[in-house]
């Protein structure tokens, strides 16, 4: 708190203020975040139940990713607000500390992926096998769909990725009527019988051997993995617009915290000095 009268002070009340406003925004972004993912868990679970039994579990459920960076988010906001607007320490430190800890994080990652890309490449594709085509009509088929829809991909590594889909898959044993197929979205015109309205057998056949060349012209047949890469690979600029987007408010917010630290610090050590 302050210890000196106006106009004395160490600490820059621009500075204060703007740190205030700043960690404001952070702090309702997080709450939307929070309540924007509880909402979407709870519709989810009206029409399908998945117990989180595995770290996968919380990784591939998209409302439960926006609880938590909400929270995160909600808590590194509320830090900084409070501790800027009321000049505390111990607040202010919480603040730029998390941060700090998430730039590691991202840069660590980062090293990782580019010193181990062919590991980690194997490793995301294997989880996205576990959970998005595994689990594909039980719970995860609006983020496969969507994604194979806008990306132009079937599949993680292509389209027979399909075959290990219980409702897909192409063994005699099957009885579903979805057998030898591919979902929907994998479809070049997925609504060309009517239009607005998705044919949900237009990838039929795509797993038979025998139409194998009838059916995958109707299909993409590139997995959205390698989809992912070359759209990266066209649009690197965007990519690296967004990344310094994101960077520099982390970076900004870690100065200016630490920053008002200083300040605050000094303006305590003249307050102890003149009152000892």
């Amino acid at each position: 708190m302050a210890c000196c009268p106006r106009g004395e002070t160490f600490v820059s009340p621009t500075l204060k203020y703007a740190l205030f406003f700043f960690n404001f925004v952070l702090w309702l972004c997080g709450g939307i975040m929070i309540g924007i993912g509880v909402w979407a868990n709870i519709e989810k679970n009206k029409y399908y139940y998945q117990s989180i039994e595995t770290i996968y579990d919380v990784l591939l459920d998209l409302s439960i990713l926006l609880i938590i960076v909400g929270a995160v988010i909600f808590i590194v906001g509320y830090a900084g607000c409070v501790g800027a607007l009321r000049e505390n320490l111990l607040l202010l430190r919480i603040f730029y500390s998390i941060i700090i800890l998430i730039v590691l994080l991202e840069v660590t990652i980062a090293v990782l992926a580019f010193v181990f890309k062919d590991k980690m490449r194997n490793w995301i594709t294997n989880v996205l096998k576990d959970g998005m085509i595994l689990r594909y009509q039980d719970d995860e088929d609006a983020v496969m769909d969507w994604f194979q829809e806008n990306i132009e991909c079937c599949g993680i590594n292509g389209y027979k990725d399909w075959n290990k889909n219980m409702y897909f898959n192409c063994t005699k044993e099957n009885p579903s009527g979805l057998r030898c197929g591919v979902p929907y979205s994998c479809c070049k015109d997925p609504d060309a019988l009517n239009p607005g309205i998705p044919n949900i057998l237009c990838g039929a056949g795509a797993l038979n051997e025998s139409q194998v060349f009838t059916a995958t012209s109707k299909i993409y047949t590139i997995g959205c993995v390698d989809a992912l890469i070359n759209l990266g690979e066209a649009n690197l600029p965007i990519i690296g617009g967004i990344v310094l987007g994101l960077g520099i408010p982390q970076l900004l917010g870690i100065c200016l915290g630490r920053l008002l630290d200083g300040q605050i610090q000094d303006q305590r050590d003249r307050f102890r000095r003149n009152h000892r």
